[in-house]
């Protein structure tokens, strides 16, 4: 395993990039729904993908190994789940939950990295490694929490939600670990397409379904809503989806999903400085506290 530290670096500037994509995804959800941009932002990346890797001399299939037909699938299947189902999940999440509630139950996206990389690829965990997962916890439930009075009503409408987003985290941390063996002796761009072939896929699939129709319709014809919807798709499903997977092929993926974390925590600055949202006190000991954890992962 690489030591020189860029796959950690990889991982920060995903997080970066990814938060910036977030933000901007935000002012676009106003003309977009949420299935409709998962979808648009997914065939962006996918077309992006496959042009890069075609471009730098790449071919359907590399032929550097036998079995590539196996690790193709594997891929398809990582990208249905993590990509297609999870994020399909979580986007129900999200109209249940609101943005900082499911931030939280995003802390458990870490924990559930380490579980499975320990028991499917044996990965070693370092001693700090947890420290730093609970400090991003603690980062991220910082700066989403909104203090309210307890409401017995909303508390029945949130556990499904709950339920739901800690399904999405699961699947899309058993969808990363899954893929890792395979990334790891695969080009990346070939990869990278193989994944978010499998994510468009699940999503056309979805799509054909009558009460989803007119999100493919929104998601493929094109109309003014796409305009602020393609910066935030290149920058999260092209560049970030780059950097995302060159950080897991070089580093230990359970480094990595600790560090990917840091892009809630980012997006706190970004929201104040991109949409005027102002920044309390809470929101910068949030800041301090991930940039803490990202420390401890170098250690």
């Amino acid at each position: 395993m690489d030591r020189t530290y860029l796959g950690e670096i990889l991982s920060i500037l995903t997080a970066v990039v990814w938060s910036l994509a977030v933000v901007l995804f935000r002012r676009a959800g106003d003309f977009l729904s949420p299935m409709a941009l998962n979808l648009f932002k997914g065939w962006i990346g996918l077309t992006l993908a496959v042009a890069t890797h075609l471009l730098t001399g790449g071919a359907l299939f590399p032929g550097q190994h036998p079995g590539e037909i196996r690790d193709a699938a594997v891929l398809f299947g990582s990208g249905v789940i993590g990509i297609g189902m999870a994020d399909t999940l979580f986007f129900a999440a999200l109209n249940r939950l609101g943005a900082s509630r499911l931030a939280i139950v995003d802390c458990s996206y870490s924990p559930f990295v380490m579980f499975f990389s320990f028991v499917m690829l044996q990965e070693p965990v370092s001693p700090w490694l947890p420290v730093a997962a609970v400090l991003m916890g603690l980062a991220i439930v910082a700066g989403t929490w909104e203090p309210r009075a307890f409401d017995p009503e909303a508390w029945k409408r949130e556990k499904g939600g709950i339920a739901i987003a800690t399904v999405a985290v699961a699947l899309m941390a058993f969808a990363i670990v899954l893929a890792k063996p395979i990334l790891d002796r695969s080009p990346v761009w070939w990869s990278l397409s193989m994944r978010l072939a499998g994510g468009v896929t699940f999503l056309l699939g979805m799509g054909a379904l009558p009460r989803y129709r007119r999100n493919l319709r929104a998601a493929l014809v094109p109309h003014r809503a796409w305009i602020p919807a393609l910066v935030p798709a290149i920058l999260g499903t092209y560049l970030a989806i780059y950097l995302w997977t060159r950080g897991i092929q070089l580093t230990y993926v359970n480094i990595a999903s600790v560090l990917n974390q840091l892009s809630n925590v980012f997006i706190l600055p970004l929201a104040a400085l991109i949409l005027k949202e102002r920044m309390k006190a809470r929101h910068w000991l949030a800041v301090l506290l991930g940039f803490g954890a990202g420390a401890l992962v170098f250690l």
